[in-house]
């Protein structure tokens, strides 16, 4: 996956932390929860083809669990499709969820990483983003079936 932007931030103040080079990404997602006060921006043509915005991943220390945060580019139309396929495709109970943000025009959404059905608390950031990409594509399929 080609990444163009490869940040760490600060949550509280979103002040950069670091550009973080490609190796960042063998870091194991287990990083943010050893490091709650920070998160991971991500910019990708491969998240741009599938409409996302940038992708953030971070720890949610309220349900300590990780979470992929981004925006999505469909109208508002779509959300029977795609709280449909979040409701299949995710594990009950966990936090996730997909708002509209009619200022924007773009679907928020945030995914308890764990909720994922392939999860592995020992996988790297980098296979965390490309599992991400591929559950967002089949999102998109389902969308514009």
């Amino acid at each position: 996956m080609e990444i163009t932007v490869l940040e760490r931030l600060n949550k509280e103040t979103e002040e950069l932390i670091a550009v973080a080079g490609v190796n960042f990404l063998q870091q194991p997602l287990s990083y943010f929860a050893q490091n709650q006060s920070e998160y991971l921006y991500v910019e990708s043509p491969a998240f741009e083809a599938l409409k996302m915005d940038a992708v953030a991943l971070e720890f949610d220390e309220a349900f300590e669990v990780p979470m992929a945060l981004f925006g999505l580019r469909y109208k508002k139309s779509a959300s029977q499709k795609l709280k449909e396929f979040l409701k299949h495709n995710l594990a009950q109970g966990l936090v996730s969820g997909a708002m509209f943000s009619g200022d924007e025009g773009i679907w928020e959404i945030n995914i308890s990483l764990n909720a994922m059905n392939d999860y592995d608390e020992n996988q790297t950031i980098e296979q965390t983003l490309q599992k991400l990409e591929a559950f967002v594509a089949q999102l998109v399929q389902a969308i514009e079936a």
